[in-house]
């Protein structure tokens, strides 16, 4: 019988909460009057296999016709709109006012305490604001779509298309230790979203800065801007594979398999992509390298270079090692 409990669970959970009771009694019902009087679990599976599909079953059941995003993700996706809208809300209104900050004290055009400067910064913040809402609706729209259309919210590898076996029914209730946190999940959501916006708008803001009479200055920034744009467009490929991963924990809220394997690809190609561009020389200002040893009073800016050298190596060791580790926690809590 916990085959049967399985399957009423795999249909009513694609199904809204007040018809979950009354649609799982009605097929409990019918499961048990297509069963013989004393079932083996051969039995079951025979019935179940008739049934089919749990996720097309449910659809059989609900009222509502089929949307470019169906109703068993529709709650999930307008939870997580909200979600990504906020954060992009909070991170443009950071970075603007970061920005705005830094500009005013290097240029001396506003007083940071003056009416026209809040003025300014509340009119930049708007307009980006606006500008990452949209991107954000947009690609979590797309992220949702490629979710409904893959597989991915019934635990499956995305794409890969099979006969439904009641194998791949999920155990009920999902043990506690295969459990994802939402709160990691969104906190990981809201670092990622701050550092891909910070990188692809204000990477300027990134470097060495130092305490002046006027206030805190950027001496030199950390990235070659022009050099960085070539790798603009892998950054936001790699940010919204990212998202995707972000999404299916948040949906899926326990770990599977499937989303062990996405997680270990995701995390392999951020190190590959990570390497390259730690390993380009081209990329970082060699003019930061003459500010710090100005700054620390260095003679000899050969020291400082293998110093910055150095920390780069350590960097990219220690994020290899957290994704190795991210990595195979996602394998071993899938199989407990």
């Amino acid at each position: 019988m916990k085959l049967i409990d399985r399957y009423i669970y795999a249909v009513t959970e694609h199904l809204p909460e007040d018809s979950r009771e009354d649609v799982g009694s009605e097929l409990r019902g019918n499961i048990e009057d297509m069963l013989p009087e004393h079932p083996t679990e051969n039995d079951i599976r025979d019935v179940l296999l008739k049934l089919g599909n749990p996720k097309v079953l449910a659809d059989g059941y609900s009222d509502r016709k089929r949307y470019l995003i169906g109703p068993g993700l529709y709650d999930n996706y307008f939870s997580v709109l909200k979600l990504v809208i906020s954060i992009v809300s909070l991170v443009f209104i950071f970075l603007t006012f970061l920005d705005g900050a830094f500009t005013a004290s290097m240029d001396g055009r506003f007083n940071l305490m003056s009416f026209g400067f809040f003025i300014n910064l509340l009119v930049v913040s708007i307009q980006g604001v606006l500008e990452g809402v949209l991107q954000g609706f947009l690609w979590v729209t797309l992220v949702f779509v490629l979710i409904e259309r893959s597989g991915v919210s019934e635990g499956k590898i995305p794409f890969v298309k099979k006969k439904w076996s009641p194998d791949d029914l999920t155990e009920v209730p999902v043990s506690k230790k295969r459990k994802i946190s939402r709160i990691e999940t969104v906190f990981s959501m809201f670092c990622s979203v701050f550092f891909i916006a910070l990188l692809y708008f204000k990477a300027d803001l990134i470097g060495l800065y130092t305490k002046e009479s006027n206030g805190i200055i950027l001496v030199s920034p950390l990235f070659v801007r022009e050099r960085l744009q070539l790798y603009i467009t892998i950054i936001l490929l790699l940010a919204i594979i990212q998202l995707s991963i972000f999404i299916w924990k948040f949906i899926s809220m326990k770990w599977t398999f499937p989303l062990a394997i996405a997680n270990a690809v995701n995390n392999f190609a951020l190190s590959v992509f990570v390497c390259v561009i730690l390993s380009d020389n081209s990329l970082f200002n060699l003019e930061l390298i003459s500010k710090i040893a100005d700054i620390t009073k260095t003679s000899l800016t050969a020291n400082i270079s293998i110093w910055f050298s150095r920390s780069i190596w350590i960097t990219l060791v220690i994020f290899i090692a957290i994704s190795i580790f991210d990595s195979v926690m996602g394998f071993i809590k899938c199989k407990k």
